[in-house]
């Protein structure tokens, strides 16, 4: 039996806002044969590109201060303009420099308001010692690395996320309004086709496990789905302990920190540790059942990279339609910035990378592949 025909059972967990050299660029792989696109230690970028002598070097972080970053650098549109090109537009053609990181994230406000300014900025440099972070870091070393994982848009968080369930986001490409937000979650200001009822029309089900709240709710194309295919993200464990996990399974983390239950997004300023305890829960949870394990695919991925360091300049990329394509903002013709990606499952060599180029949609075709579901949901 094929690896493809043994897979019934696909599990995807999206955590928040972080690059790939910030979480993985220090992992070492056992075999030397298989070397990541990671970082030396030795790659610097200009604390301003107007000053390129100054140079900001990576850091490899080795204390516990390193799990809260606080304030949150800058990914929004501008923002990741500024960390990609090194300038406040985008110039022509666009070759990414990635040399703006520092100096963006120095414009970030702080809590008085004010900007950080250049010496605390230079915490977005920071990449991750694996001791740090050891679950994903395990993970890495056991099964499969995408080193090429790209974020769909150089945007925030909704956009990424609309493409990873539509294929698109309708052209949104910033973080929506309160009442924007609202009018998702309540009415139809998000209505896009989506990978979920593909699903359902080939017979196949599915589920979105949330902490506090699930962002794919804002899809109104959802909606009727609310009662069956929104489950509190504790059911997972009891579905897979009852053999009852659905075909495809999307994982969201519990977004805000309240008492008592810290967030486990990884979003900054939040503690990284709460996300690792969470995917460590998921991996344990699907070990737990052996029949469960042996047909599953886990797919571990971030969002968008949430304005820390990546080497990698992103590539072209194909508008998935007409309405993204007419955004005057942006053409959707270029993917966001490389973010941590693993391929976890016993259908997969242990310790290997992938140095293919993906983005979101690469789960939707994933899918579709898999489950025989019919045409693409938009060109991407």
């Amino acid at each position: 039996m094929t690896g493809k025909a043994a897979i019934e059972h696909v599990v995807v967990l999206m955590l928040e806002n972080q690059s790939f050299d910030r979480l993985l660029g220090f992992v070492r792989l056992d075999d030397p044969t298989q070397r990541l696109d990671g970082v030396s230690g030795e790659e610097s970028i200009p604390a301003d590109p107007a000053d390129p002598a100054r140079r900001v070097r990576v850091r490899r972080a080795t204390t516990p201060a390193a799990y809260v970053t606080d304030p949150t650098p800058g990914h929004q549109l501008d923002d990741i303009t500024m960390q990609l090109f090194g300038a406040e537009r985008v110039p022509a053609p666009p070759t990414a420099t990635m040399d703006g990181f520092v100096w963006n994230y120095a414009k970030q406000p702080g809590a008085d308001g004010r900007p950080i300014g250049p010496g605390p900025a230079e915490a977005v440099m920071e990449c991750l010692d694996p001791g740090l972070v050891p679950v994903i870091s395990t993970l890495a070393r056991s099964f499969v690395v995408c080193d090429r994982w790209f974020s769909s848009v150089p945007g925030p968080t909704w956009p990424n996320r609309f493409f990873v369930h539509a294929a698109t986001s309708g052209g949104l490409i910033d973080s929506p309004t309160d009442a924007q937000s609202l009018a998702g979650f309540l009415g139809t200001r998000f209505r896009l086709r989506t990978i979920y009822e593909q699903l359902a029309a080939r017979g196949r089900t599915w589920a979105v496990y949330f902490g506090d709240h699930a962002q794919a709710f804002a899809l109104s194309t959802l909606h009727r789905y609310a009662s069956d295919g929104f489950r509190r993200l504790e059911t997972f464990a009891r579905d897979v302990e009852g053999g009852t996990l659905p075909s495809y399974s999307f994982l969201e983390p519990q977004y805000m920190d309240l008492p008592g239950s810290p967030a486990s997004d990884q979003h900054p300023p939040h503690d990284l540790r709460e996300g690792e305890r969470l995917i460590a829960w998921v991996y344990d949870t699907l070990r737990s059942r052996e029949e469960i394990w042996r047909k599953c695919l886990l797919v571990l991925l971030y969002d968008e990279h949430g304005g820390f360091y990546d080497h990698v300049p992103p590539p072209a990329a194909v508008a998935p339609d007409d309405v993204s394509a007419g955004n005057a903002a942006f053409r959707f013709d270029r993917l966001g910035v490389r973010v941590p990606a693993l391929l976890v499952s016993p259908w997969v060599g242990k310790g290997r990378v992938d140095h293919r180029t993906y983005d979101h949609t690469s789960v939707l075709a994933t899918l579709r592949a898999l489950f025989d579901l019919p045409e693409p949901l938009t060109r991407r």
